[in-house]
């Protein structure tokens, strides 16, 4: 009768026995390093700054731009050309014309 009583609690005391060591805290000194992810708002083609308009002629000759997208503050625009090929791109300006990147 006393096997019957000592049984389950040694079961008990094992599980919580172990859980308790499988449950370890675990620290690191590495700087986590968060981007956030520029927001464009989707702007119709003919909406673009001249400037930007003429970089896209003089550069990607042929080219026509399909999407169009700025930041909020208009300082970047983000544009999807497709190229006289075929070839889509997608490239980035400021307002002025300048190329910022191509993705």
């Amino acid at each position: 009768m006393k096997n019957l009583f000592v049984l389950p609690v040694v079961a008990l005391g094992l599980l919580f026995g172990t859980s308790n060591i499988t449950a370890q805290v675990t620290s690191s000194d590495e700087a986590i390093e968060i981007t956030a992810q520029e927001k464009y708002i989707e702007l119709a083609v003919e909406n673009l700054p001249q400037p930007v308009l003429d970089a896209v002629a003089k550069d990607f000759k042929g080219a026509t731009i399909n999407k169009a997208a700025a930041k909020e503050d208009a300082s970047e625009f983000k544009l999807e050309l497709t190229k006289e090929d075929g070839e889509t791109v997608e490239v980035l300006c400021d307002a002025e014309g300048n190329w910022i990147g191509k993705n």
